[in-house]
């Protein structure tokens, strides 16, 4: 979960300050995700937790990474969640 001194499950690493160097913070930070993965969540950072890595099931880097199994699904049950998440809305985008 969340707390201080967060750190990615996948990869190690803590959050960066776009500099390389690591910031300690009590809240995920920018673009860094809450993954429910079978029936356990993981802290994934913005690289190890992009969608590209659940495409067609888990990667086989994530399956490694995380010690699960090559059976586990990601669940994207919960709102912006998935890729709906950035599909075009012409109603919302001025009409096109």
């Amino acid at each position: 979960m969340p707390g201080e001194g967060i750190h990615c499950e996948a990869c190690g690493l803590p959050p960066h300050d776009g500099e390389g160097r690591a910031i300690a913070t009590a809240e995920l930070p920018a673009g860094w995700h809450l993954r429910r993965i079978g029936r356990r969540s993981f802290v994934l950072c913005d690289v190890c937790g992009d969608i590209q890595h659940f495409k067609g099931g888990v990667s086989a880097y994530l399956q490694e990474a995380l010690g699960i199994g090559p059976r586990a699904f990601p669940d994207f049950s919960e709102a912006g969640a998935g890729l709906h998440r950035l599909r075009r809305h012409p109603d919302r985008e001025g009409g096109e």
